[in-house]
């Protein structure tokens, strides 16, 4: 018999999966509702949905094969592709709305804008080390926090900036975007960096993803619904 948290995971995996996959068909179907000014905005929006959208194929995907199959030893090497595929999403889902967030306000191609592009193409290099050890059935703690540092920095960084820039106009959704990116860390982080040790952590994943959807929806709503 299954065990109920991966079940309930998996449901939860699933459920999310066909959730952002609508978001991101709504937001490709609904950018002829975009303000024209907003247009440059809402398309790196929708592409950095796109690229966590593939993300997530890739991560959700090999779960649900590793959840079927016996095939224990060449599930090592699918769950290690999907977690890969989803360190490449969330990399480029935060470089790409990092630009969305320049170009949205305005702001200058400056140190701080390279620096966080730059911080992402250092986590896209760390992926290719080949201690990762991707396809092992336990990739090296130490590893595993390197891989995560990079998106930990761009988020942090971009919730902030996004909140502070949207307070100084006002703009209640894309101040709660700010917020919305920068709570999800606190329940991913101690997944990733202990939930080998602690199991039951992995729970709070479904809370972050939620908050992550929270996200996704409310980019939807500030800036392709129709007004």
């Amino acid at each position: 018999m299954a065990d109920p948290q991966v079940m309930m995971e998996m449901t939860f995996s699933v459920i999310y999966l066909v959730y952002i996959c609508v978001i991101v068909i709504l937001m490709s179907k609904n950018i002829k509702n975009v303000n024209q000014k907003e247009i440059p905005t809402a398309k790196r929006i929708l592409l950095a949905f796109l690229a966590l959208l593939i993300g997530d194929l890739g991560h959700v995907g090999a779960r649900l094969i590793d959840f079927i199959s016996v095939e224990v030893e060449t599930n090592y090497f699918i769950l290690g592709i999907g977690s890969l595929f989803e360190m490449v999403g969330l990399i480029f889902l935060f470089m790409l709305f990092t630009d969305a967030w320049r170009v949205h306000f305005d702001r200058p191609k400056n140190l701080l804008f390279k620096v966080l592009i730059g911080i992402g193409i250092v986590g896209l290099i760390i992926f290719v080390f080949p201690q990762n050890q991707w396809t092992a059935q336990s990739s090296p703690y130490e590893w595993v926090v390197i891989r995560n540092i990079p998106w930990l920095i761009q988020g942090v960084a971009l919730s902030i900036l996004i909140y502070r820039d949207a307070k100084a106009v006002d703009d209640k959704k894309l101040v709660r975007i700010g917020i919305y990116i920068f709570i999800s860390y606190f329940f991913y982080m101690p997944v990733i960096f202990f939930g080998e040790l602690v199991p039951m952590l992995g729970m709070l994943m479904i809370i972050g993803t939620i908050v992550f959807m929270l996200w996704q929806y409310t980019s939807y709503s500030r800036f392709f619904k129709k007004k």
